[in-house]
């Protein structure tokens, strides 16, 4: 082997040392970028069930909470103007969150799940009456009722008896 053919022959083999350098290297970055994107993923999802904590907790919606159960025990149709939305556009919120996957799911269903489960079944009739008005419009508050459904535990029976409960002890917040 001349000169020239072993001078070929280094350079066949450098460039195939770089190749294979630059496919583990396009393989580590594309590793990278998959874990930088899964955790970014996480922590805004930690992030929004902290603003949601943080939201269902406070003092305006503990009002709203305990003003809801008020007019939820006794709704009538006749009364449906006067409900508030304040406590059902926060699960609407919640579960838009939760469909498109912004909401910690874990977290979401420990916190969240006994109330979304019971304000469902509470709110139901006013949801009902508020979707004929609107011409059976099936998308108002299907983010908090595919919540409520999502995160309701298997067997689990929520009454009227039930829901009477929850409404008297969310009577008792503010």
């Amino acid at each position: 082997m001349d000169t020239k053919d072993r001078i070929e022959f280094g350079m066949m083999v450098f460039t195939g040392l770089l190749a294979l350098a630059t496919f583990l290297l396009a393989w580590l970055t594309r590793r990278l970028e998959l874990t930088w994107i899964k955790t970014s993923a996480e922590q805004i999802g930690v992030n929004n069930w902290l603003v949601l904590q943080q939201r269902f907790d406070s003092k305006d919606m503990r009002r709203a909470r305990t003003a809801l159960a008020a007019q939820l025990k006794s709704y009538t149709t006749a009364k449906h103007e006067k409900i508030s939305e304040v406590v059902l556009d926060f699960f609407e919120d919640a579960g838009t969150l939760y469909k498109l996957g912004y909401l910690n799911k874990k977290l979401a269903d420990s916190s969240f799940g006994y109330y979304a489960c019971r304000w469902w079944e509470a709110a139901k009739s006013y949801v009902d009456h508020e979707r004929k008005l609107h011409k059976e419009d099936q998308t108002l508050f299907e983010d908090f009722e595919a919540l409520a459904k999502s995160m309701r535990l298997q067997g689990e029976v929520i009454d009227h008896e039930e829901v009477q409960s929850f409404l008297d002890s969310e009577l008792k917040l503010s």
